[in-house]
């Protein structure tokens, strides 16, 4: 790996390179470190890091891809495609008890902010459109049906009559921009209980704009379902975490209406996800949210409008 990241300069002929996942490196040189990461391609990588740039020079907290000695922000090795960026200290979001008040005011507020941004991105042509309700109508439904339905049919017939009824039409006019599509607590670093940067903007699409807080709160919500007394605190996590988002940026009524709808569509993705790799064991997780979902609807949908209307 050494001869990689030569290629962002010859400081780097004596790195310690450490994995940490199959596609993430930490590279130490001295006192600096950086993340290496590998990519599928080098197509929106350009896009990614522009936008990035373009970011920074706005105030987000952002940390921005690196350029190669070749003037790319990437690097080609062993057919494979990787990107170099300087290490965020601080505390990543996995590791920190991310239901507390504090935090959800943290998160909600940037998220809120990184949207603005976003919204008035001068090139947003450059990246594709995500259709959550096109991939879970062709895709993740049918496999989550086939899984699930022995078990749970009735629930499921419930589930889908509710969102036909009550999500295909407002789903059509719900506000769409530029999204991260990635916001879960990994994403996140703090510091000193501030929101020190927002990382991963190689999935950045335009999508339902709701979809970032919504991915946000059932990520947060895996990390602590298995602890029955712990999840009993996301209910309030997403009541916090949407009431500082319209602290800085106004939700929709149809928003609020949809923001569940919204969390199902993202189940189902997890658990479609979880199938393709053979793993059942998460797929019998994430469906196991999906229905604690489901069975807190009643309660959660007027919470929700009552802080989106604040």
């Amino acid at each position: 790996m050494r001869r990689l990241v030569v290629k962002w300069g010859h400081k780097f002929s004596k790195a310690s390179i450490t994995p940490v996942t199959g596609i993430v490196w930490h590279v130490q040189v001295g006192e600096e470190l950086f993340i290496l990461k590998r990519r599928t391609d080098r197509t929106t990588v350009w896009a990614e890091y522009d936008l990035m740039s373009w970011l920074r020079e706005q105030g987000q907290p952002v940390s921005v891809l690196l350029f190669t000695e070749q003037d790319a922000p990437w690097a080609e090795y062993e057919g494979g495609i990787y990107v170099l960026y300087p290490y965020v200290d601080g505390t990543s979001g996995d590791n920190l008890s991310i239901c507390d008040e504090n935090y959800a005011y943290e998160i909600g507020v940037n998220l809120a902010r990184l949207h603005q941004c976003l919204q008035s991105y001068p090139h947003t042509s450059e990246f594709p459109t995500f259709d959550i309700f096109s991939e879970v109508s062709c895709w993740a439904w049918p496999a989550v049906k086939g899984y699930l339905g022995g078990r749970f049919q009735t629930r499921l017939h419930d589930l889908e009559t509710q969102i036909s009824r009550n999500f295909v039409m407002p789903y059509e006019v719900l506000p769409r921009q530029l999204i991260h599509r990635d916001m879960h607590p990994g994403n996140m670093v703090f510091r000193e209980g501030k929101l020190a940067a927002f990382l991963d903007f190689d999935r950045v699409r335009t999508g339902v704009r709701i979809f970032d807080l919504c991915y946000c709160s059932t990520a947060v919500l895996f990390t602590i379902f298995t602890d029955q007394t712990t999840r009993q605190l996301w209910p309030k996590f997403v009541q916090d975490l949407i009431k500082s988002y319209v602290m800085v940026e106004p939700l929709t009524q149809a928003e609020g209406l949809a923001f569940l709808y919204m969390c199902y569509l993202i189940q189902f993705l997890f658990i479609w996800y979880q199938l393709d790799f053979g793993n059942n064991q998460l797929a019998d997780l994430n469906g196991a949210m999906l229905l604690w979902i489901h069975d807190q609807h009643s309660v959660l949908e007027p919470l929700i409008q009552r802080s989106i209307s604040l």
